[in-house]
Formats: structure tokens, sequence, C-alpha cells
């Protein structure tokens, strides 16, 4: 039996099990599928929530603590690691909403500037990973940190005794652990029970090859964005769609996506798209994050609910989870 299960092997996963097992804790990571494949890998990786002042003050308070040491930590994995997550602050421009009175009490609060640009807003300190290099670099981190990872095994059920959370049931087997902490993303409400109930909000993406220096910065307008890539290619997102876990991609999307993206940057009307493909975020009923001990069972711990922000948030709110848990 391990001292911590962890339940769903996205960005929030991963980075819980890398946390608790550099504590000293054994700890057993389940997916459904592989690690790393679900909405962690479809996300642009952009290290920030996209208008922050549209959260609350946990969701920024975490973005903050994780951007802080963002760099450390990827620089840590591709030594440890040899896989590159591809850290780069390449600034994010923003074309809409900077000069909002939201915006701006916001911007007070926090004391964050930005450069005036011809096109809106410079915030020159935000970064971006390439999201599947750091999944896949985070996977060979905690496998050598330790942590055994089980794939394909879904969770169905929580396994209670006394009103203790003991384990989990798959199909296959039961796993039980002295700790377990639920990072399964937008299926979180498929096993277990919350009030603040978890659904899945579709996003579809496409990424255009391209060249480098056409796109110098992240460029966000009207909920959307493109980012440029270390080699030249341009990933450009998202849509918004609540449709369940309907995982299909349209060639509308596609379009728009890409008219979005030649719109402002004439030049990308003649790049080809590569990929075209689809995630779910997961999204709670309050809006909120869900983060701590379950409001029922103990030694129940929740780390879900992150929307658009998961990666954004990860190490931080692994940090806490793990805070919660040895000094429980």
């Amino acid at each position: 039996m391990s001292d911590c299960l962890i339940i769903g092997g996205g960005i929030i996963g991963m980075m819980s099990a890398r946390m608790l097992a550099m504590a000293g804790a054994s700890v057993t990571l389940l997916d459904q599928r592989e690690c790393g494949k679900e909405s962690s890998w479809a996300g642009g990786g952009i290290i920030s929530p996209l208008y922050p002042w549209h959260y609350d003050d946990l969701t920024n308070e975490l973005s903050f603590a994780s951007q802080a040491i963002y760099a450390h930590l990827c620089l840590q994995i591709f030594k440890d690691t040899g896989i590159d997550p591809q850290y780069i602050q390449s600034g994010l421009l923003m074309m809409d909403e900077y000069d909002s009175p939201l915006a701006v009490q916001w911007m007070d609060k926090y004391h964050v500037s930005y450069q005036p640009h011809a096109d809106g807003a410079l915030f020159t300190n935000i970064a971006q990973v390439r999201n599947p290099r750091l999944l896949q670099a985070l996977k060979v981190d905690i496998l050598n940190k330790g942590v055994s990872i089980i794939e394909h095994a879904k969770v169905s059920d929580l396994l209670i005794k006394n009103n203790q959370a003991i384990g989990v049931k798959t199909k296959d087997k039961d796993y039980f652990a002295q700790d377990i902490v639920a990072c399964s993303g937008a299926w979180s409400s498929k096993w277990l029970n919350l009030t603040d109930k978890i659904f899945p909000i579709k996003g579809q993406m496409i990424v255009l090859k391209s060249t480098k220096g056409v796109v110098k910065n992240i460029v966000l307008d009207q909920g959307r964005y493109i980012i440029p890539r270390v080699d030249g290619r341009i990933l450009v997102g998202s849509s918004m769609e609540n449709v369940g876990f309907d995982g299909s991609i349209d060639i509308g999307v596609q379009k728009s996506l890409h008219e979005f993206a030649y719109q402002r940057f004439p030049v990308l009307l003649s790049a080809n798209i590569e990929h075209h493909w689809s995630g779910f975020r997961p999204a709670s009923v309050s809006g909120k994050v869900i983060l701590g001990r379950h409001e029922q069972f103990e030694h129940l711990f929740i780390n879900t609910g992150h929307f658009r922000n998961g990666l954004s948030m990860a190490p931080a709110s692994a940090e806490r989870i793990k805070q919660l848990i040895i000094n429980a």
C-alpha cells in the first residue's frame, strides 16, 4: 500500500506526485488512459490566466506563485531528464480588455504593469512552455523519483471505511493508500461526489507551420490566442464549447481559428494547418478551483477544477496539496 494515491495523470496529477515523492512519500498514480494525453496536452502552455481579473483570488495566488518558480522548475526537469520543456519568456500582447475598469483595478491590486504597444498592452514577463514536452519530461522525472504509474486504470468508485477514504475501485482491481488525491480534471465528477460539480468545456486548437520570427509574442484577443513556438510553429486556440465529452473536431472551427490568426498576421494566410485537435477543460459550477480536503471523507484531497489554467497553477497547487497531506 502506498502512502499516497493520485488519481489522474495530467499536469496537476503528475506535479502533485512529484512534490509528494520529493517529500519522501511513496506514491502511486493512476490514469484512465496515458499520462499527459488529455487536457494538459491539448492546451497552449501559457503560464498565466488569459484575463486574470476574471478569476478569484486563489487562482491568482496560485498563478503568481507558480510563475515565480516555473523557469527554475523547467531547468531542473531538463537537467534531470534530458527533455527540454522549452520554457520561453515570450511576453503576452493583449489586444483587448487591458484598459477595462476591472483590469485596471486588478493591476493596481497586484502591482502589475505593462508596456504600451501599438496593438494593445505588452506584458513582458509572461512565459510559455511546450506543454506536451513538459508532460513527457514530468512523466520520466516522477518515474525516476520512484512514483509507480499505472495507466489504463479507470477509477469507477471511491472505497470508504468509517468515513475515511481508503482506496479506489477499478475494473481490474482495488487500490489502497493512506491518502488519496483526486486530480482527474474534467472526469472528477464521474467517480467522485463533489458539491461543486466538475464538467467538461471542450476547446479546439490548430497548429500552423510557419517560420521563426513571424510572431514574436503570445497574442491574446477576444478570448483566443496565438502562440509562437521555438521551431516557428504557431499554435492557435481556442474554442469554448459546452458539449459534454464530445471530442469531435469540425472544419468550421478550424477555419475560424485560422482566420483569427491571419487577420492579425496576414502572412499566416498561406500557412499550412499541420494539426487540429480538441481537449476538455475541467470547469466547476462555481467557476473556482477546488483545492483542499474533501468536505465529507477524511484522507481524501481534491485538486481539480482549474478550467483553462491548470498548467499555470500546477506547481503551486501541488505544493498546497503536499503541505495539507504532510501536515495532516
